[in-house]
């Protein structure tokens, strides 16, 4: 009895590795429609990031700067909490924050590409000026031209200043010059600066 069962357990288990390399070998052969799956679709992928910009004078256009970056083949670029610096003139003037964004190309007219990045979740643009009064605008959405420098968005905007809050339905945004153009519901509320 014992003899059967030294030679029933070792062929148990012969047929069990051999049933299992069967199907695991079926699972890694890779077949035609699933091949595709497995190429990349990234070029890049960086963590913590920081990034210098530089205008056509040399002088700093602006920064970026993000706790994660995957560049893919599309030319597409997605951000993880980006943290973008605005300069004018050699020193910050605008700074702008997201949960996340996204760098895309776009092709002009004169075959020039231009940069545009487009910032979800949570974000925020603020200054100070040359008095150190703050000026804060937020959103959920906001696409930024940052050569231009010009934000633009559809979504609910809140902007806030030391003595004026203002609400509205989309706005457009020129940050070299600091005008801002509300565009529907738009709601505020003025206070006077105490001194």
């Amino acid at each position: 009895m014992q003899r059967i069962t030294l030679l029933i357990v070792p062929g148990l288990i012969v047929i069990a590795l051999f049933v299992g390399i069967s199907n695991i070998d079926s699972i890694v052969t890779p077949t035609e429609s699933n091949s595709e799956l497995q190429t990349l679709d990234f070029s890049a992928y960086s963590e913590g990031i920081n990034t210098i910009l530089y205008n056509i004078e040399g002088q700093i256009n602006y920064t970026l700067q993000a706790t994660r970056q995957i560049h893919y083949n599309n030319n597409v670029t997605e951000l993880s909490e980006p943290f973008i610096k605005l300069y004018e003139n050699g020193d910050s003037r605008w700074n702008i924050v997201a949960d996340s964004g996204k760098i895309s190309a776009i092709e002009s007219e004169n075959n020039t590409s231009t940069q545009i990045i487009e910032l979800t979740g949570n974000v925020e643009v603020y200054s100070l000026d040359e008095f150190g009064n703050r000026v804060l605008l937020s959103t959920e959405f906001l696409t930024l031209d940052p050569q231009l420098e010009i934000l633009k968005t559809d979504v609910a905007v809140t902007f806030v200043t030391q003595t004026l809050k203002q609400t509205s339905m989309g706005m457009i945004g020129n940050l070299k010059l600091d005008e801002f153009t509300f565009f529907s519901d738009i709601r505020g509320s003025y206070e006077q600066a105490t001194n």
